[in-house]
């Protein structure tokens, strides 16, 4: 685990897709943004008892933060980006084992929803959010 990181949980992949509706013809907007789940795979570790009980319950949990990290010129790791979800429920959890991987480790991939995200770059304080209930606006 690296100092400061106490707690937190290492996310080996991560997969998320916006769309919005638009006619095929003539690419005219044809409703509002779809926010589909947040997909991320990790390793069984001590929270997979907990994002089983969070999915099984219904429970909504407050908030997750995703912070990606890079190498800086420095050669010291560095946050550069992140995405804060509130109102976060679990909506799927696939347990698994795949012995061909190069880990060759148990794998879980989970899957959530939110209410609220918001993108931040770092470097320059660029943020935007949004939520899948909110009007859009020009």
């Amino acid at each position: 685990m690296v100092l400061g990181r106490e707690g937190s949980i290492e996310i080996k992949s991560l997969s998320h897709h916006l769309t919005i509706p638009t006619d095929r013809n003539t690419g005219k907007l044809t409703g509002t943004r779809i926010h589909t789940p947040i997909l991320i795979q990790k390793e069984f570790d001590r929270t997979t008892p907990l994002l089983a009980r969070a999915i099984c319950r219904g429970i909504t949990l407050k908030s997750a933060e995703i912070k990606m990290y890079r190498i800086n010129e420095a050669g010291f790791e560095v946050e550069y980006f992140n995405m804060l979800l509130e109102n976060v429920k679990v909506t799927g959890f696939t347990p698994g084992l795949h012995p061909g991987a190069a880990s060759g480790t148990h794998l879980e991939n989970i899957e959530m929803r939110y209410e609220t995200i918001q993108w931040k770059y770092t470097d320059g304080n660029i943020i935007f959010k949004d939520g899948w209930n909110e009007r859009a606006t020009a």
